[in-house]
């Protein structure tokens, strides 16, 4: 007896049983065919190779599908691209998160005072080597009022590049770089839905603090698809930080995001949370370089970060403007009446300034540190 097939304009509801899903993030996608299936490969970039016009990339996943299952997927993602255009815009115009918040190939990180400081940048990156993770890269420097720190830099990469057993390696690397177990199990907690992991070093006048970060992409996405044209604020990272001569002395900081923000929501944001209704020299120097960033891709493009930590003052804010792709120098006005805001003599500034001039300016922070200092911080890649 033959088996009856149902017409084919029957439409299907399809019940998932996610138990045994898995999820992953490509920057990468190739497509194979034979005659009998199509082959969909996965993978993320890791090192572009200019004189060949090549791009290494670590194959993630390979998913084989009948030639009748293709034609139907490809439909449905046609129709899928269709639906998210028409409610957040051309994705011409549009980068992804990963563009938006990871930036900067790799830059030589700063020498430090600190013996212990240098010797704990220099395992974290032996460790990265171990791994055979090549790491995105970014340089910052903070001023306060008679201080220029400039001894600071964070990495980045997606977690999933760590294979086989991320979370497992991943908090083998932070007990060996010292983090401390109070801080270990929150960091544990959160690590199964980040994205990207990174981690930080940043020398004070007296001492260096060690950092640890989780990135929560999918929760952008999450967002955005919850409410489309006014989106939740939602939180994006968690940082962990430590002391590196003395582990005893940590804090966990919170990063929320504002992903509906404009250039004006985000003034006016500053302006009544910490600069004043009248504004002040810093917030000047922060609308200069919203600004000019929005002068290049316009006011809707940059991301918002409210900062904040528990049991102390801090009360800081971080704007993403990577999207601008301004150089250092296209903002030096800026930069210079920032150091003299801060009483930073312009000889020290210009030894800082001169020979990162033409790297890509990515973000700005400011606000009111954990110790109450009023503060800004630029950063920087390549």
């Amino acid at each position: 007896m033959s088996e009856k097939l149902p017409p084919k304009d029957v439409q299907f509801k399809i019940i998932w049983n996610d138990s045994n899903a898995r999820s992953g993030y490509a920057d990468v996608v190739h497509v194979k065919a034979t005659r009998g299936e199509f082959m969909l490969l996965f993978g993320m970039s890791q090192e572009r190779h200019p004189p060949q016009n090549e791009l290494s990339a670590v194959l993630t996943n390979q998913i084989v599908l009948r030639p009748v299952t293709a034609k139907r997927f490809a439909s449905l993602l046609d129709k899928g691209v269709q639906e998210y255009e028409s409610r957040f815009g051309s994705l011409d115009k549009e980068v992804s998160l990963r563009e938006r918040l990871i930036p900067t190939p790799p830059l030589r990180p700063p020498s430090f005072r600190s013996e212990q400081a240098a010797q704990k940048v220099d395992l974290c990156f032996r460790l990265l080597d171990r791994l055979n993770i090549k790491p995105s890269f970014e340089r910052s420097f903070k001023v306060k009022e008679k201080t220029l720190l400039k001894n600071r830099f964070l990495l980045g990469f997606e977690k999933d590049l760590i294979r086989p057993s991320p979370n497992e390696k991943i908090l083998d690397f932070c007990e060996r770089i010292g983090m401390p177990a109070e801080l270990m199990g929150a960091f544990l907690a959160n690590l199964p839905e980040a994205s990207i992991v990174g981690f930080g070093f940043g020398e004070n006048e007296t001492t260096c603090t060690v950092r640890a970060y989780l990135e929560f992409g999918i929760r952008y996405y999450r967002a955005m698809k919850n409410k489309p044209h006014d989106p939740d604020p939602y939180l994006s990272h968690l940082g962990f930080k430590w002391d590196v001569s003395d582990n005893a002395i940590s804090v966990v900081t919170r990063y929320t995001c504002y992903p509906a923000y404009t250039t004006e929501d985000m003034l006016e944001r500053l302006s009544n949370d910490l600069y004043g209704q009248n504004g002040s020299s810093p917030y000047e120097i922060v609308k200069g370089i919203l600004d000019l960033g929005a002068s290049k891709v316009g006011n809707d493009k940059f991301l918002f970060l409210s900062v904040n930590e528990e049991s102390n003052p801090r009360n800081s804010f971080d704007i993403n403007i990577y999207r601008a792709n301004l150089r250092m120098e296209e903002i030096y006005p800026f930069l210079l009446e920032m150091c003299r805001l801060y009483s930073i003599p312009d000889e020290k500034f210009h030894d800082l300034y001169e020979p990162i001039k033409t790297q890509i300016f990515g973000h700005i922070a400011g606000g009111i540190d954990r110790k109450g200092n009023d503060f800004l911080t630029i950063y920087f890649g390549e």
